[in-house]
């Protein structure tokens, strides 16, 4: 097939979904498909690159701080990258997929759809992910200008596929994990550095924002029996880190803050004792993922607008959303039952072969294949006469 993907970024590694797409893309290339990417390019090294789009200095400093750009579309580049394609998959529903999606009706092109980020994602870096007036309103407008013109939509996680059902996203939902890199695995006989030998190390890799709540695992292992040797390790990049780094200031141990490399993260949750996942919002959480591969027993929220439940098969693995006096009663659990953890860690990293990339291709590849044999470039999930039910295929229960 020829695939076309178009993501608002992809030749950067500081955003989950870039990181997801160039998975998705090693991987079709690897099955021997041919692979055309639309995308921010700023240095020109494709035939579909396109310029960040610009709102003005204050509002683009704030995009820019949570790791993310805009594409500005150009229509003719677009028309380029999805003339003569098989299929075109959409990342995100902001201007570029939206102006994307209305070329490949035009042009009749079978379309998919990604949703990798719900609204609260972009309301709670503005404070207003309480306020349901703004979240519905980004709901419908998602609708609207995106998805109600594909059949088929790709969903990171359960979770996300019953909240497009609860807000009637007449389409399929496949429900297909990004996937994660390999690379990520238990490494035999790796050992915690010897300035780490006689200390708890707890892990949490995420970007510094509100929603991911790194302020719950500090309060947390301050109110542990075991604080003065607990260590906590901070990983990632964000415009709430100094916040966090000033909070950190009450712990009994200084925890170490810093921007990983893959191989770095790897030896980090391979010689770590937990990973805690906080986060009120979360489509998937492949931190988490990449953490559970590595063996390292997780401890994640259970928010409903959280995926990474998913990823626990241990009571003690959950806490109550928002709650760190569970936070940290999990914890104590934990550090007061070594043999079980222990145990627990290649029981943890067997579930996580669930969610291999590789696995994920087959999902990804039926949904294209579907997609195209179905295709409607007059598909209008909002027309009575044309929509269909939303109809979750979970590949996780059924394979």
């Amino acid at each position: 097939m020829i695939i076309t993907l178009v993501t608002d970024q992809f030749y950067k590694n500081n955003h989950g979904t870039s990181v997801s797409a160039q998975q998705i893309y090693n991987g079709l290339v690897k099955r021997g498909h041919t692979v055309r990417v639309l995308a921010i390019d700023e240095t020109n090294n494709t035939a579909y690159a396109l310029k960040e789009r610009y709102f003005g200095k204050p509002i683009t400093k704030i995009i820019n701080s949570q790791g993310f750009q805009f594409a500005k579309p150009d229509r003719e580049i677009i028309k380029k990258s999805i003339e003569g394609a098989d299929v075109v998959h959409v990342y995100m529903p902001f201007k570029l997929g939206c102006k994307t999606i209305e070329l490949c009706r035009e042009m009749n092109v079978p379309c998919t759809a990604g949703f990798h980020i719900i609204p609260e994602n972009i309301t709670s870096t503005i404070y207003m992910n309480k306020v349901a007036v703004v979240n519905a309103s980004l709901w419908e407008k998602f609708k609207n200008c995106t998805y109600r013109y594909v059949k088929h939509i790709h969903c990171p996680s359960l979770m996300v596929a019953k909240l497009l059902e609860k807000h009637h996203f007449n389409s399929n939902l496949h429900v297909i994990s990004n996937g994660y890199n390999p690379i990520f695995k238990i490494l035999e006989g790796e050992e915690k550095p010897k300035v780490f030998k006689d200390k708890i190390v707890i892990t949490f890799i995420g970007r510094f924002s509100r929603e991911k709540r790194h302020d719950l695992i500090i309060k947390a292992v301050n109110e542990s029996k075991y604080r003065d040797k607990i260590q906590l390790i901070f990983g990632g990049k964000g415009p709430t880190k100094k916040h966090i780094m000033k909070m950190a200031q009450k712990l009994p141990i200084y925890p170490m803050f810093s921007f990983f490399s893959k191989e770095q993260i790897v030896s980090l949750l391979n010689f770590s004792d937990l990973y805690i996942h906080p986060a009120d919002i979360e489509v998937e959480g492949m931190s988490c993922i990449e953490a559970i591969a590595c063996g390292c027993v997780p401890i994640v929220s259970n928010s409903v607008k959280s995926a990474t439940p998913q990823f626990t098969i241990h009571e003690k693995s959950i806490f109550e959303h928002g709650n760190y006096k569970d936070l940290t009663e999990k914890i104590d659990w934990w550090i007061e039952h070594p043999e079980q953890l222990k145990a627990h860690r290649k029981v943890i990293a067997e579930h996580a072969l669930k969610f291999t990339v590789e696995r994920s291709m087959d999902y990804y590849i039926e949904m294209f294949e579907q997609a195209i044999k179905d295709w409607d470039k007059d598909y209008d999930g909002k027309n009575k006469k044309k929509a269909i039910k939303p109809v979750i295929i979970n590949n996780y229960e059924t394979k």
